[in-house]
């Protein structure tokens, strides 16, 4: 699976496999990097935007809450998470 992160299910932890870096302004990058989403880190999709919108798209990021565009996450790539060791699943 390679899909990415703006069609990403709500409620299903993912990881990052990659960030088309080029498709983000600096100052995009710079946020995302700062709120911790870089390749290999694992977030889950909460909710989208409005009844009439899927912009903006709310992550949890560890403990973190973060809100990025629908824009910004069709650049990452994400892949399922993997369970932790030990769960047979």
């Amino acid at each position: 699976m390679n899909a990415r992160l703006d069609s990403a299910p709500l409620g299903a932890a993912v990881r990052i496999s990659h960030i088309d870096w080029e498709r983000l302004t600096d100052d995009e990058g710079r946020r995302l990097r700062e709120f911790g989403l870089m390749e290999g880190a694992e977030v889950t999709p909460l909710h989208r935007g409005s009844l009439f919108s899927r912009d903006p798209l709310a992550l949890a990021v560890g403990r973190m809450r973060v809100i990025i565009r629908n824009r910004q996450a069709a650049a990452i790539a994400v892949e399922p998470a993997e369970a932790p060791e030990g769960t047979g699943a």
